[in-house]
């Protein structure tokens, strides 16, 4: 009843979101950041078990995105993104109370505003787009998808990033499902770097790797229609849409090395 119910509101529900992110979001920071890494490369991390493999601590000198929970891991490494990403209304629920008190630039959903209790000058905002299309500007928003990794692709493009380097997009988990789809985990996570991650009792949204890999395919032709690549160095990830390279291949690019 409730996935109904979401899916039945759903376009009022953007189209309000616009509405007001349009008329009433401060935008000068998103302005900001056009073109503010041309032809650099960038780090986008996700939150796969790989990553417990990748040595992140080799990539401090590019820029890098890290997504949702990735504070989980900073005990463990010397790393820190340039910036954190979350899309996800659940996860902020979860974790707004460490997104409003670090000090690494926090880039939030618009829609996901409501669920912040406190105010922080590290978080900015951005607007997600009913449809799915790739979108070069996201002054105007991002399209919307099944996984934070397309926003973050459309971010790294914003900001005129060449090339890409992908790690820890696993593209595997224990159980997939379709939109609007949440579940009480039963036990702890294996899906991610961390089994605290959503811990046994935790709710998660259940992955939809189709979605994922139409709009991964939506990227890749973005930044090659623009003369740019996108690179997966996942240790082991099972996502086929991208070129595959070694992290000793992705650790060349980011010391200004070709592959």
């Amino acid at each position: 009843m409730i996935k109904q119910l979401l899916g039945f509101t759903k376009p009022i529900r953007y189209k309000l979101e616009d509405f007001l992110f349009r008329n009433f979001a401060e935008k000068e920071h998103l302005k900001s950041l056009k073109n503010q890494l041309q032809d650099k490369p960038i780090l986008i991390v996700g939150n796969g078990p790989s990553l417990n493999k990748t040595p992140l601590d080799d990539f401090g000198s590019i820029a890098s995105i890290g997504m949702n929970k990735i504070d989980l891991l900073f005990a463990r490494v010397k790393w820190r993104p340039s910036m954190i990403m979350c899309t996800n209304n659940l996860v902020v629920r979860q974790h707004g109370k460490q997104f409003s008190t670090m000090d690494i630039p926090i880039y939030l959903a618009w829609k996901s505003r409501w669920f912040l209790r406190k105010k922080s000058k590290n978080i900015h905002y951005f607007n997600i787009k009913q449809e799915d299309d790739f979108c070069s500007d996201v002054v105007e928003g991002v399209g919307a998808g099944a996984t934070v990794t397309y926003a973050a692709l459309q971010f790294a493009y914003y900001m005129g990033c060449n090339p890409v380097i992908i790690v820890g997009v696993d593209h595997s988990f224990d159980k997939t499902g379709g939109s609007f789809t949440y579940e009480k985990r039963e036990t702890e996570d294996n899906n991610h770097f961390d089994p605290n991650y959503f811990g046994k009792g935790s709710y998660w949204g259940v992955p939809n790797l189709d979605a994922s890999e139409e709009v991964f395919a939506r990227s890749r032709h973005a930044f090659e229609a623009d003369g740019r690549k996108i690179y997966d160095a996942t240790i082991d990830g099972k996502l086929q849409i991208f070129d595959k390279i070694s992290i000793e291949q992705a650790k060349k690019i980011a010391n200004g090395k070709d592959t």
